[in-house]
């Protein structure tokens, strides 16, 4: 019998009725079909890795098929990327159709329709992705379903590399390790769906980077009031190294501590314009994370050419 790569325990099913259910349950609703009348056996397993979640199966040919009807009560839109270990199977979707080849791998979304079809003795890992880990290659996602990719070089023999060998080492992997390699792998991913469906430019990787650039930036914004928001604190939030964050910022003149006081700044200038509002200039320091107000109005003033106590005067001056 074909090895498994997963550690955990593999599940046996020799008839059609539950091995429908244990599908519908380790992915979503779907309809199953044996291909040929002989033995049906199918084994799989499952295990999570991060925020993956990814099941492996050797099952006997057949064909499964997500209808209209199922992928409209889809709550949330998930893609499925299948690595084809041996055997082949059939992806259809959005009027396409792609074989996978061992060594290959391919993606497709739960919430749209589509079908698969496996060869007898097929085995392949399936990774369930949620758009919303994917959301800066979305765009890329889209094109991507239903196409054959190669894993045997670049950015997906990496991920690919990475994922294999990390579920041969889990569960003795840690939390934190299992995130970000997860994240890792996610990455990869993303890069090689870009990097193949019409981004083989630098500008479709630009238009990834300026996705990124305007996530964190959203984030920064919307944390202005955390006085602990910091440079390694985003990139850990979004797990990305602090160089690779350093280089998206510096794509845009700045850097990400520029960033991040001159959106205090602004935030405050605008407060302080406010004739409605009331609040000492020290308290509106503190709320956007300045720890001195000293040290705020001197930035203020650098920034501004005015202290805070000047520009207040002066927007009060001009409704009189």
């Amino acid at each position: 019998m074909t090895p498994m790569l997963l550690r955990t325990p593999p599940r046996h099913f020799n008839s059609h009725g539950p091995w429908r259910d244990g599908v519908c349950e380790y992915f979503v609703p779907l309809e199953v079909r044996a291909s040929t009348g002989g033995p049906f056996l199918n084994t799989a397993a499952s295990d999570t890795l991060g925020s993956l979640h990814v099941t492996e199966l050797i099952t006997s040919a057949q064909r499964v098929c997500r209808t209209r009807s199922l992928a409209s009560r889809a709550e949330q839109s998930v893609y499925k990327a299948t690595l084809q270990l041996s055997g082949r199977s059939t992806i259809v979707q959005e009027g396409r159709s792609a074989i996978l080849n061992p060594g290959e791998w391919g993606l497709y979304d739960t919430a749209r329709p589509y079908e698969v079809a496996v060869d007898q003795d097929a085995h392949f890992l399936v990774l369930q992705i949620s758009s919303a880990q994917m959301s800066v290659w979305e765009p890329y996602l889209q094109r991507a379903v239903a196409r054959a990719f190669s894993a045997r070089h670049g950015s997906a023999r990496i991920a690919m590399h990475t994922l294999r060998l990390a579920l041969s080492e889990n569960p003795g992997l840690s939390a934190a390790a299992t995130r970000d390699i997860a994240h890792s792998i996610l990455q990869m991913i993303g890069l090689n769906v870009c990097e193949q469906s019409g981004a083989n430019s630098m500008s479709g990787l630009d238009e990834v980077r300026h996705a990124q650039f305007r996530s964190i930036c959203q984030h920064i914004d919307e944390n202005l009031h955390d006085p602990a928001l910091s440079v390694s604190g985003i990139a850990a939030h979004f797990r990305v190294s602090r160089r690779y964050l350093y280089k998206l910022f510096e794509n845009q003149g700045q850097t990400p501590a520029d960033y991040i006081q001159g959106a205090r700044l602004e935030r405050c200038r605008s407060l302080l314009a406010d004739t409605t509002l009331t609040r000492q200039i020290s308290e509106l320091a503190y709320q956007h994370g300045f720890s001195d107000s000293a040290a705020f109005s001197h930035a203020f003033r650098r920034r501004f050419g005015v202290s805070p106590t000047e520009w207040r005067r002066q927007q009060q001056a001009s409704i009189l």
